[in-house]
């Protein structure tokens, strides 16, 4: 080992170790508590009117938010900014089980397989929320303005009134058919029938040119109507010009349309991704099983994350839900049992991949869960125990190396997060709408998906490595 990676392990084990567990349950209160506050605060955005509460709790998710990310980024800058893979390490001496059982008992449970779809499904979801929420506050209206604003402050009452006089028809053809623009004339009666009426006017959109005698629906502030009217044809198109709502309906209707369909795209993955892990969480002692020692990784990216086995009959492929590099380069050469049950945990759609659920065991007492294709699982049933030896005791904890990602993310994604929670927190203020809002988050929307058209051009060194080296099996880490 060179004196660099030395001082790199003696930090890692002097800070982050030490702030390993702080930093496990970090991340975890950040990614659930932050998905939930831009869930809150899209939704308070896009259908909440304009109101007191609107603007608390808008505001107040995004100085949470804040607070949230300058913990992560303050926790991280304490620990050092340890180098990933001693993260990764680390993360696996924590795995390691702490009960009392024999280098060839099975455990009596496996624990925490959860987290992988967990992780998976706040990712996607997180992802994505934070995309759409700088675009949608950008051209958002915190604070409404205009006469239409004016009127509902004053305490608005909308009535269908006759028009008396239409002038300024102008004619806006389209695909569908036309669009008319008038001005039109109405008279506001008077507030509790005292006093005079007051004739007003106001431009308004109509299907057909305005005719004298047809209703209009007016609003007006019987207290003020020196504040003027505003009115529509339709009841609906002038309870929108009072409500205040940030979003108008076509910017709603296009962002509520896609967060359904965001949410239905995730639960199904996620069914699907929880279907595909079947293995034996409690195992009963009619498992199969099979010594074997992680030996390299086979394929890179979805679809194509298969750890390499080396057993008696030969190198396996397990397919993996996760990254099959990091799980390697973190524990090549380690031993552990190969465990499944053939004829119980089969899944796959009609159309495949069929694959028998199974998990790798290792002695050290974390696991690492997976899939055996059919020809895989053919091989090695012929060598495989076929009972296994279940502890009394003890039991193995997932080797989840996404647990300390406050630690083993980039520095530049943990201070573009950063910048993005100041740049939400500027636009939730409830300021008046101005050209400053629209850049900003266009900015921060454009911001985020050149970072990640960056990440995906520079891809991970592991998936480096395998391009740049010859197909098949990679070699474990020394």
């Amino acid at each position: 080992m060179s004196s660099s990676d030395g001082t790199e392990t003696g930090a890692m084990r002097d800070g982050g170790l030490r702030m390993l567990g702080p930093v496990i349950i970090l991340g975890k209160v950040v990614a659930w508590v932050a998905c939930l506050l831009v869930t809150v605060l899209l939704g308070c955005w896009l259908f909440m009117v304009k109101s007191t509460p609107r603007d608390a709790l808008v505001l107040g998710c995004a100085v949470v938010l804040a607070v949230l990310a300058l913990s992560a980024w303050a926790l991280r800058r304490s620990s050092g900014n340890p180098v990933p893979a001693l993260v990764y390490r680390a993360l696996a001496d924590r795995a390691s089980a702490t009960g009392e059982r024999g280098p060839r008992t099975l455990p009596v449970r496996l624990r925490g397989a959860s987290a992988l779809l967990n992780g998976a499904a706040l990712s996607f979801y997180g992802g994505v929320m934070v995309l759409v929420l700088p675009l949608a506050l950008g051209v958002g209206t915190p604070t409404p303005t205009g006469k239409g604003a004016q009127i509902a402050s004053s305490g608005a009452v909308v009535r269908a009134l006759p028009v008396e006089s239409v002038r300024d028809v102008v004619e806006d053809r389209h695909k569908n058919g036309s669009t008319y623009y008038c001005t039109v004339t109405v008279t506001l009666p008077p507030a509790d029938g005292a006093g005079s009426a007051k004739r007003v006017e106001f431009r308004s959109e109509w299907p057909d040119p305005a005719a004298v005698g047809e209703n209009a629906y007016v609003a007006y502030s019987p207290g003020r109507p020196d504040l003027g009217a505003v009115g529509d044809n339709d009841r609906t198109g002038v309870d929108r010009q009072l409500s205040g709502r940030a979003m108008n309906n076509w910017w709603t209707w296009i962002l509520g349309s896609g967060w359904l369909f965001l949410v239905a795209a995730l639960s199904f993955g996620y069914l699907t991704s929880r279907r595909d892990q079947r293995f034996p969480r409690r195992p009963r002692g009619d498992e199969r099983v099979l010594r074997a020692s992680v030996s390299g990784y086979d394929g890179y990216g979805a679809g194509k994350a298969r750890v390499c086995l080396d057993t008696s009959t030969g190198p396996v492929r397990l397919h993996v839900q996760g990254n099959n590099a990091r799980y390697v380069d973190t524990a090549g050469g380690t031993e552990g049992h190969l465990v499944w049950v053939p004829d119980r945990n089969r899944h796959g759609g009609r159309k495949g991949p069929h694959r028998t659920g199974a998990v790798f065991i290792s002695d050290a007492g974390w696991f690492i869960p997976g899939g055996l294709a059919p020809e895989y699982e053919e091989s090695a049933r012929t060598a495989a125990d076929q009972h296994a030896s279940v502890g009394s005791t003890g039991e193995s904890r997932l080797l989840d190396l996404d647990g300390g990602w406050i630690l083993s993310i980039p520095n530049r994604l943990m201070n573009v997060l950063l910048l993005w929670t100041l740049c939400v927190l500027a636009l939730a203020l409830p300021v008046p709408s101005a050209t400053w809002r629209l850049i900003v988050g266009i900015a921060g929307t454009v911001g985020l998906l050149m970072y990640g058209l960056y990440v995906a051009v520079n891809h991970d060194p592991a998936a480096q490595r395998q391009s740049g080296g010859s197909p098949g099996v990679v070699g474990s880490a020394p």
